[in-house]
């Protein structure tokens, strides 16, 4: 299989001063996986260089049978007239000098791929991962000119592309439909899970003291308004101002001044705390450390850190947008920005209930298991190169 495989989206990965790459979820795992499509994975994505003394934030890309190609970024408005005519060029040398195109949507450069691999007739496979018309509208108000028109776009496309994978088991499919094969398969691989989790949890939980704070915790960028922490801290100040103390914790990359200086004008700034970015494995740790954890999205596909999060048998609440639903039971979600709504899933939390909730989580989590889902993504690999490729 002397295939050249081309994996393409926005990103970023980051460079140190000596050329070696990293990523977080852009990570060595994907570079592996692709491989089983071809012997050489190249990435072409946004590359953004670090200071070598931040390398510990991020795990290694090795340069076995892999390369990258940068481009420019033109996500932006002033952005979009500097560098999307030499991006756009970027990408479709590369899909004519690639032989398998692999786009991950939704991203501006991966939907310029997979147009280019369609009408070159290249074997294409999308991975459909978030949902845009959310991601658009619920940014800021430059957004909602483009929501609609996005997601027209992303539909047509998607009608179009002959193979497919989606994170979700019913939400993106529904919303941009595919007349191509597909199959849902999560992004999210978890080792196998051990008893023991459940275990430590549960004690915890009965030893929970409701007299001192419970600890709510988020992993999700600072600095992105649609991940909702604004939200959360501000059903924590309203149940402040009734008596109820919550503690939120919070794990991520990006800038948290937004959030900082909200939590300083509500007057909970003493119960928020940000720890910003982790390394992977210490993203469990993490999890351990928290009573609850909540994702209060306001647009999301299926998200990893909540799956993570139930693979620890952390009692979870979750807003009811993208994938979340198909995660949690409806009486621990809540209308994405309702804070009301939020303080009243935080005041319901008692011990019974985070027991159940620990159990259901940790069972749900199992579906998630990496050797599962690879069975299932490689099934279909072996499908996608058998017709493609003949």
């Amino acid at each position: 299989m002397s295939k050249k495989v081309l994996f393409v989206h926005d990103g970023p990965i980051y460079t140190d001063t000596y050329g070696n790459y990293f990523g977080i979820h852009i990570n060595d795992a994907l570079r592996q996986r692709y491989l089983n499509l071809g012997v050489h994975v190249t990435f072409l994505i946004r590359v953004v260089a670090i200071k070598n003394k931040d390398l510990g934030l991020f795990t290694e890309i090795k340069n076995d049978n892999f390369s990258v190609i940068p481009f420019p970024n033109y996500k932006s408005f002033l952005l979009f007239f500097k560098n999307y005519y030499k991006a756009r060029q970027i990408i479709k040398i590369a899909v004519k000098n690639h032989d398998i195109i692999l786009s991950r949507l939704p991203s501006a450069s991966g939907y310029e791929a997979a147009k280019f691999a369609l009408k070159e007739r290249k074997p294409c496979l999308v991975e459909y991962v978030a949902c845009t018309f959310d991601a658009y509208w619920n940014y800021d108000w430059r957004g909602k000119l483009i929501a609609h028109y996005k997601m027209w776009q992303q539909k047509r496309l998607m009608k179009k592309v002959p193979y497919s994978i989606y994170v979700t088991k019913e939400f993106l499919q529904m919303r941009y439909p595919t007349n191509g094969q597909s199959i849902h398969c999560s992004n999210v691989e978890l080792q196998p899970l051990n008893e023991s989790a459940l275990e430590k949890r549960l004690l915890k939980i009965e030893q929970t003291d409701f007299s001192r704070p419970l600890i709510v915790g988020t992993v999700a960028a600072l600095n992105v308004p649609y991940k909702g922490q604004a939200d959360v801290i501000k059903a924590i100040a309203k149940l402040k101002g009734q008596g109820n103390i919550f503690h939120y914790h919070l794990v991520g990359q990006g800038n948290p001044e937004k959030l900082i200086r909200l939590s300083e004008r509500l007057g909970v700034a003493d119960q928020i705390k940000i720890i910003g970015p982790l390394k992977h494995k210490e993203v469990f740790g993490f999890l351990e450390s928290i009573d609850v954890y909540i994702q209060p999205s306001k647009t999301e596909g299926l998200p990893r850190a909540l799956i993570e999060a139930m693979s620890k048998a952390c009692p979870a609440l979750g807003s009811k947008v993208g994938g979340i639903p198909e995660l949690l039971p409806e009486e621990m979600t809540f209308q994405p920005g309702n804070i009301k709504e939020i303080a009243e899933k935080l005041l319901s939390l008692k011990t019974e209930t985070l027991r159940e909730q620990a159990i259901r989580n940790f069972k749900e989590a199992k579906h998630y298991e990496k050797d599962f889902l690879k069975k299932k993504r490689l099934d279909f690999y072996n499908k996608f190169l058998s017709e493609t490729l003949k």
